[in-house]
């Protein structure tokens, strides 16, 4: 069984009868939230608040939550936008410019927010 088979089955199918030796919880809330809004909220509410349950009840709570549908729609998995190194050296260059410091001492603030932002994370 792949996490593709219990997605379908837990918003379209609605059977509950799938083994579950490879249901990985995670990985289900995981993709389910990239449905829509309202269901990482359903997600959050009524699964992760329970805290840690088995996979039989996480299972049959989420195909409980969710309407049954003709077919299971399209999941856009969310990538994070990387940034075109050659946009990044014309911003560098243009802030070089303007703020009249050199390009290498730019790049090293850059740097340096990035790592702060890291650590906060």
């Amino acid at each position: 069984m792949t996490i593709f088979d219990y997605l379908k089955d837990i918003v379209s199918f609605k059977k509950g009868d799938l083994s579950l030796e490879g249901y990985v919880p995670f990985l289900i809330n995981r993709w389910l939230s990239f449905l829509s809004p309202s269901s990482c909220f359903a997600i959050n509410e009524s699964v992760n608040s329970l805290g840690n349950i088995d996979k039989d009840i996480h299972y049959k709570l989420l195909i409980s939550c969710f309407p049954k549908q003709k077919y299971m729609s399209k999941i856009n998995y969310i990538k994070k936008v990387k940034i075109d190194k050659e946009d990044q050296d014309n911003k560098i260059s243009i802030l070089a410019k303007t703020m009249e410091l050199s390009q290498k001492e730019i790049q090293q603030m850059v740097d340096f927010n990035e790592t702060i932002n890291k650590s906060n994370i």
